[in-house]
């Protein structure tokens, strides 16, 4: 199959696993809300932040076994897979079991008064907590496999396995409903056990299908140290988006108590399902950025850096507009009792995620050149800088919004520095981002937003929510056939809606070049 065709069958097979676990995600977080009620769900959030607080190590590693994975396959240098692979598989392992032991000792002293949980909680939290430990524990260890799968383009495996996933939460948000035992506790446990089914799915098919490519042999010290050196600075990359949004939420525990930490959770689930909505497009053109420069083809790599970036944008547009124009609205049919703080924290949320992902391609990029010293460095300490602002506002008597005014700011210079660094380092030039991204995809952003907001003025509720999607589809849509792709993309476009009808030559939907 053809790169530009396995992109676009993988991309639509996202999108489909996408709409199913948003829909049942979200029902899923208001059967569970509901059943938990506010503290307790605002508790699993604040000890399930602590946890994930060093999970960014995790997700570093994830990169680094993408990265190296994808230029070898691009290389087509089996042998040197297998070498990558041993070395992966070996780094998490131990990076898993290091975690797991710092963990564990961190927890014997957090619930005694670092964070404010109510006394007669403190018990089930820290059961919890310690079921989280083993919880990132396994994902840790299944990574390297997962990474082997990404990296392959099995992206319709992989989005079975999610849409089970999803499954499985909504299962469990109504079992919770209806036990009449600590629901936070059996809410812990059941989640532990949907790990367990990830990771055999993931390990048996990676396994199954690759194991020519997989070497289980104890890794080489010097085999170590390029790997260990590139995932040490992509770790400082992820720490800056993972302490920013953990910290957070023991930032907001410690000045406002774990109701505000509820409102923070609901506002990170929508902000989570909209970076989902523009992961799925950049997920399924990684491997191929990756696997360009593996092929010493720079100006191609460069190209779907810029391409992901803008079509995740685009994508996340096509939702994220009705939804900042209509949230009340959204969250009154959403959750049975909206937390009062609820609609701004998720409107600047959103936001701040989609400047975030509007250069999001361009991490890939610069991933797969390698040189991410610099890189991670700046765009990190702008990220960090957002919790001691925050603090200090909160000292001199701020509201809670104010921290994620902070975030939104941070985070939109954190994402614009990444084209000048990018220049900095590499061939790519800023003249290019700014011409073929950033003016191409103000236009549609800016009329359909505008014409949102005039239909929501004479219309609300439902019909108004309804009516607002249609109009910012439209109007979206057809700016962007119009003035928001370069004459490559819309021949890629082209292609790939001829290539779902099977009809080449028969239906044009772009006429002109640009």
């Amino acid at each position: 199959m053809k790169a530009a065709n396995r992109v676009a069958v993988n991309t639509t097979v996202q999108y489909i696993q996408l709409v199913l676990n948003v829909l049942i995600g979200l029902y899923s977080v208001r059967v569970i809300l509901d059943a938990l009620g506010p503290s307790d769900y605002g508790i699993y959030d604040l000890v399930a932040g602590v946890v994930a607080f060093l999970s960014f190590i995790s997700t570093s590693l994830s990169q680094t076994s993408m990265r190296f994975l994808s230029v070898s396959l691009g290389q087509g240098d089996n042998l040197k897979t297998r070498k990558v692979f041993s070395t992966c598989l070996w780094l998490h392992l131990s990076i898993a079991l290091l975690l797991a032991g710092v963990l564990i000792i961190l927890g014997f002293f957090l619930f005694d008064g670092f964070l404010n949980i109510p006394a007669e909680r403190i018990p089930t939290a820290r059961k919890l907590y310690y079921l989280m430990v083993f919880n990132l524990f396994l994902k840790i260890s299944e990574t390297p496999f997962t990474a082997m799968i990404s990296a392959h383009e099995k992206f319709v495996f992989i989005s079975s396995v999610q849409i089970l996933d999803a499954l499985c939460k909504l299962g469990i948000a109504f079992i919770i409903s209806a036990t009449s035992s600590d629901k936070l506790l059996l809410y812990g446990i059941l989640m532990l056990c949907i790990t367990f089914i990830n990771v055999i799915c993931y390990v048996s098919f990676s396994y199954t299908s690759y194991r020519e490519k997989m070497s289980f042999r104890r890794a080489k010290l010097a085999e170590m140290k390029e790997v260990t050196g590139f995932a040490s600075w992509t770790l400082l990359d992820v720490l800056g988006s993972v302490a920013t949004r953990q910290g957070y939420a023991i930032l907001l525990n410690t000045f406002f108590g774990t109701v505000v930490n509820a409102v923070f959770a609901l506002s990170r689930q929508i902000e989570g399902h909209m970076y989902t909505i523009s992961a799925s497009a950049i997920t399924t053109m990684k491997p191929q950025i990756m696997k360009s420069h593996g092929a010493g083809q720079t100006d191609r790599m460069f190209r779907l850096s810029m391409t992901a970036g803008k079509f995740g944008f685009s994508l996340m547009s096509l939702v994220a507009i009705p939804l900042l124009v209509t949230m009340p609205e959204v969250l009154d049919l959403w959750l049975k009792e909206v937390p009062e703080g609820t609609v701004l924290f998720s409107r600047l949320m959103i936001a701040a995620c989609m400047c975030e992902q509007l250069t999001r391609g361009l991490v890939y990029a610069n991933q797969a050149i390698g040189n991410i010293k610099w890189f991670s460095v700046s765009i990190s300490t702008i990220r960090v800088l957002a919790l001691p602002i925050s603090w200090l506002f909160f000292h001199w008597g701020a509201p809670p919004y104010a921290a994620i005014i902070v975030f939104l700011v941070c985070e939109s210079v954190g994402s614009f520095s990444r084209v000048y660094i990018l220049s900095r380092i590499s061939d790519f030039k800023v003249s290019s981002f700014v011409r073929s991204v950033f003016l191409q995809i103000l236009p549609p952003f800016i009329v359909a937003l505008a014409l949102s907001l005039i239909s929501y003025h004479f219309l609300s509720g439902i019909w108004g929510i309804l009516v607002v999607c249609v109009v910012n589809l439209i109007a979206y849509v057809s700016m962007m056939a119009l003035t928001g792709l370069t004459k490559d993309e819309r021949n890629s476009v082209q292609g790939i809606i001829d290539s779902v009808l099977h009809r080449r030559g028969k239906i044009r939907i772009f006429n002109h070049g640009k």
